[in-house]
């Protein structure tokens, strides 16, 4: 019996939303991960995404060359590999040039919060019409939840002027990760998900070492629990989780997905509870309860085959 056309929509759509949910539960533990690996093995903050990026993308080649998919093939697979490759790695660059000079609260603050914004303002001039209420009001929800979450003033003795180029630094990072949902969600032509990731990656990695080598130190002590941490930091938060991010990009869009990633700093949060002896606040309990409704209310809704 052929199934109705709409009957393979309202299974996709849901199925790519619970991809992009896995993703940024898997993102929330690169924050601990991630600051567990400084702090134990020294790197520097761009250090430690160099590796992440390398090594995540690395151990993703080298599953696909066992499985012999080599390097894709065709103008469009390559041109798709190297701007995902470009575009992590000014993510990550940004990202930590405003952590640097605002704080990490302010620059995860406007990098999170910006990007879905972003991709709602271009699919809006695209489309030449005004955004719906179905898009802004998960918008609304999620940046009221992270400003409660994560946001917070400059760090004491912060220059205004190195704050102000910190916040168009995370700007930069909010935009770089919006182009590049934007990028991921397009139909695939000689590539998916995994190559993409790998590859790209792998590509973003090199880039962010030719940058950070001549300012910090790649190098560390390999203990076992630091390389446990690399190896935890490459293949769960990164690997693994951009790997689902984009799988769920095809299904669920990009407007979709970028309020998704609003789970990472919620997650992160959650840990940081847990595992570090953070305290709990009644902001961080409201914050994170509109966190939670902005991605519900972001999900996709099936489509419902009208009557007649």
């Amino acid at each position: 019996m052929t199934a109705h056309p709409s009957a393979h929509h309202e299974h996709a759509a849901p199925s790519g939303f619970g991809l992009l949910v896995l993703a940024g539960l898997l993102w929330g533990t690169g924050g601990v991960s991630g600051a567990a690996l400084a702090e134990s093995s020294g790197l520097s903050a761009p250090a430690v995404a160099t590796y992440r990026l390398a090594l995540g993308g690395g151990l993703l080649v080298l599953v696909l060359l066992a499985q012999r998919r080599w390097l894709p093939r065709g103008r469009p697979a390559l041109t798709r590999v190297a701007l995902t490759g470009v575009l992590v790695a000014v993510f990550q660059a940004t990202y930590f040039g405003g952590v640097a000079l605002a704080s990490v609260s302010i620059a995860t603050l406007v990098t999170i919060g910006s990007a879905p914004m972003i991709v709602v303002l271009v699919q809006s001039v695209r489309r030449r019409r005004m955004p719906t209420a179905t898009q802004v009001r998960p918008l609304a929800l999620g940046v009221v939840g992270l400003v409660l979450l994560v946001g917070g003033p400059a760090a004491p003795g912060t220059d205004p002027g190195e704050a102000l180029v910190g916040i168009l630094l995370a700007l930069c990072a909010g935009a770089s990760f919006a182009l590049l949902s934007m990028v991921a969600a397009r139909p695939h032509r000689g590539t998916d998900a995994p190559m993409v990731t790998g590859y790209g990656f792998l590509l973003g990695g090199l880039l962010l070492a030719a940058c950070t080598l001549p300012f910090a130190p790649l190098a560390f002590e390999p203990t076992a629990r630091n390389l446990g941490l690399v190896a935890f930091f490459a293949v769960f938060p990164t690997a693994l989780a951009w790997t689902l991010y984009f799988a769920g990009l095809a299904h669920a869009g990009p407007a979709v997905a970028t309020v998704v990633a609003l789970l990472e700093p919620l997650t992160a949060t959650v840990l940081a509870v847990l595992l570090l002896g953070e305290h709990l606040t009644a902001t961080l309990v409201v914050g994170g309860a509109l966190l939670l409704a902005s991605v519900v209310d972001a999900r996709p809704r099936p489509v419902r085959p009208s009557r007649g």
